[in-house]
């Protein structure tokens, strides 16, 4: 299989922004767009959309300004232990609060691996503590949560809520509506933009990641790579600029910056 074989099998094409604008479009012809907390609530068609915010800040807001142009919401869910990104960090925490200032919500993106959980007084004792520190940090009330990533043990915990938060992957979010997602940057149990058309589903989750779409065609690695590589090239500009702002000499190895 080569290079080719591999783009369309896993649509490289879909996954561009353009596109993501195109999905969203078709999506909102035939759903209403509600948050998880409003799903028992609900009167029409519907479509809960999720991003796990895994690798570009940037990047999910790009994707929040497409959806803010539509009219559609969705929940950002924020891993506190990302090795991507820092929460903390100034650029990020004032994309989170634009994200917010759009009509959007935040969610816990909760890493049981970081805290090498084993049973369910583990989950809950660190989803209280990472629920804190989200809503002191955003003033704002955290009420759901999804697993990073997923396998067979986690997936037990499947209670509706747990430690005050809704969990995204309890059956009636994840098993007993429709479920589509683009984890590792290709079409998890259906092409999604087909599943939109057929419009057979009267509830659907989608779970969308950032990183896996870009302004250009490229694989799902590249498309990774890219975002890595948009990072380091932003950071060394940052030391640069801030030496300069400060009025820090700039030492190269034949020059002064």
């Amino acid at each position: 299989m080569n290079e080719n074989d591999n783009r369309h099998l896993y649509h490289f094409e879909q996954f561009t922004l353009e596109n993501y604008k195109k999905l969203l479009e078709i999506a909102k012809s035939n759903f209403n767009f509600i948050f998880f907390e409003d799903f028992n609530s609900r009167t029409k068609k519907s479509i809960i959309l999720r991003h796990d915010l895994e690798f570009s800040p940037l990047l999910a807001l790009e994707m929040a300004k497409i959806e803010y142009e539509i009219g559609v919401k969705s929940t950002t869910f924020v891993n506190l232990h990302s090795e991507y990104y820092n929460t903390f960090e100034k650029k990020t925490y004032k994309i989170l609060e634009t994200l917010l200032e759009f009509g959007n919500r935040i969610g816990l993106h909760f890493d049981a691996h970081f805290y090498g959980i084993e049973n369910e007084n583990d989950l809950t004792y660190y989803l209280i503590r990472e629920k804190k520190i989200l809503q002191e940090l955003f003033n704002v009330e955290i009420k759901t949560f999804s697993f990073h990533n997923t396998n067979p043990f986690l997936l037990q915990f499947d209670d509706e809520e747990y430690s005050g938060l809704l969990n995204v992957y309890a059956p009636k979010f994840f098993k007993e509506i429709g479920y589509g997602a683009d984890s590792t940057g290709y079409w998890r149990y259906e092409n999604l933009f087909e599943r939109l058309q057929n419009n057979k589903d009267d509830v659907l989750q989608i779970l969308i990641h950032d990183g896996m779409w870009q302004k250009e065609v490229l694989s799902p690695r590249q498309r990774i790579f890219k975002v890595i590589d948009d990072n380091a090239a932003m950071l060394k500009k940052y030391y640069d600029t801030t030496l300069k702002v400060f009025g820090a000499i700039n030492i190269d190895w034949d020059r002064i910056v």
